[in-house]
């Protein structure tokens, strides 16, 4: 059995019982819930009705793993074009030049898609994401790895997929351009003009709302997949829901995700803070729900329930990112933020022969995972939210020390769980009556058997 893996919250009067690795979510009364923790600790006698339940716990399940061995198979490969932008956000946590930063070269580009398939078993898709800065800031080099990515995926008789993450600030011949050969672009665009000109103006201070918009309906009417990335603060989070109605008339997104400002020097200044937890998680869930009604898709990073994942992020997956100089890393991150807080993401350099990768620094970039996470040890949100981003997230704490970002997830976490099954008025209470929600949020862990009692 595999009980370390099963955790339960107080809803009420009632419990919600969740399984991740068996793929089970209930609601269950107190006294279903002694039960079957007592049957299944202690072979005591259980009511029929609950026999299925106990024996689908019963069945053992391992835990992701982290990966082993060469890198044989990446995620994808992660180019960063530059480090510049044409946008000057005011909570940006780059330090990089928006103009002065170094532009990948051409050679290093073509050696970087050489390398990649070379470790590519023959018959594997290919796929490239472009970050930044603005990568679309040093169109030639994405114009060139699109051109010559394909050309090689052709070669191969395989298929190729482009992903980027763009501010959407460019001419409408490149908007077109791009619509008509990416796969995925994750564009950030906070909401109407009035938001999106006060935390996104151009390079030189001018509001560029008009030129954003234009390039995300040039993307809604073309075949590239449009994820719409928000960026929410303490002044936006109680206009979600007509962010959402808004984005929902104006654009034909597939996603809609909506992501807490992360604190950064340049915000703090200006008074830009994230927003409150309960007031993040009230109003995605109101957000998720207009977004529903028009088809579309809405999410959180840390809330993710499509598969148990080890990382929050591509970091341990394999994913390989090539800065300009020919750095290769496990995070699209700036070297001095993972530096801050303790950690290496380096994994080698791409050099004229290929990828000079270090197995060790490779090892121990897989092996950041949440098992190693302190914080998330009895947390039901542990294979879903994983933790977190790794360089921002502070997860060193005890168990049950939650900060905003934890109080969010498992408040966002756990009305999806009861609106998976059914439970739409619980969910709604949840979200609303916060004295009930604080006292389950604060438990100091969700274990449905605690640690200390498995060896009992």
């Amino acid at each position: 059995m595999s009980l370390r893996q099963v955790f339960t919250i107080s809803i009420g009067d009632k419990h919600l019982l969740y399984a991740p690795l068996h793929k089970l979510t209930a609601l269950v009364n107190n006294s279903a819930l002694t039960l079957l923790r007592d049957h299944l600790r202690f072979e005591t006698p259980l009511a029929p009705t609950l026999r299925p339940m106990a024996e689908w716990l019963r069945t053992v399940v391992s835990p992701p793993m982290p990966r082993s061995g060469r890198v044989c198979s990446p995620i994808f490969l992660g180019l960063i074009p530059t480090r510049g932008c044409n946008m000057a956000c005011p909570y940006c946590d780059f330090a990089a030049p928006k103009r002065g930063s170094a532009r990948m070269d051409l050679e290093t580009a073509r050696r970087a898609v050489d390398a990649y398939f070379q470790l590519l078993d023959p018959t594997s898709p290919a796929e490239i994401h472009f970050f930044g800065g603005e990568p679309f800031f040093a169109e030639d080099v994405v114009h060139f790895v699109v051109e010559y990515a394909s050309m090689r995926a052709a070669e191969r008789g395989v298929a190729v997929r482009f992903e980027a993450t763009s501010n959407g600030l460019y001419s409408q011949r490149q908007a077109h351009w791009v619509g008509q050969h990416f796969d995925t672009i994750v564009l950030s665009l906070d909401g109407p003009p009035d938001i999106q000109d006060r935390y996104r103006p151009g390079a030189n201070g001018r509001p560029v709302s008009d030129v954003v918009m234009r390039t995300a309906s040039i993307l809604s009417q073309g075949s590239v997949e449009l994820v719409i990335r928000v960026c929410v603060t303490s002044e936006t989070v109680m206009r979600l829901a007509e962010i959402a109605s808004w984005i929902s008339h104006e654009f034909l997104p597939s996603t809609v995700c909506f992501e807490t400002l992360s604190l950064s020097h340049n915000a703090q200044p200006i008074s830009l803070v994230p927003p409150d937890p309960w007031d993040f998680a009230r109003n995605f869930d109101l957000a998720a729900r207009v977004l529903a009604d028009n088809g579309i898709q809405a999410i959180t990073s840390t809330a993710n329930l499509r598969a148990p994942r080890l990382s929050f992020c591509p970091v341990g997956q394999d994913a390989l990112i090539v800065s300009p100089d020919g750095a290769v890393d496990a995070c699209y991150l700036l070297q001095k933020d993972w530096e801050r807080r303790g950690l290496d993401m380096r994994v080698g350099w791409l050099n004229a022969h290929g990828f000079d990768l270090l197995p060790e620094s490779i090892q121990r970039v897989r092996n950041l995972t949440v098992e190693q996470r302190r914080l998330c040890a009895d947390c039901l949100c542990r294979y879903s939210c994983a933790g977190g981003c790794h360089v921002n997230h502070d997860t060193s704490g005890e168990p049950g020390q939650y900060d905003s970002l934890c109080i969010q997830t498992r408040l966002i976490t756990v009305a999806r769980l009861l609106r998976r099954i059914g439970q739409h008025e619980l969910a709604d209470l949840w979200l609303s009556d916060r004295q009930m929600s604080e006292a389950a949020l604060w438990q100091p862990g969700d274990r449905f058997v605690p640690e200390e009692a498995m060896s009992l």
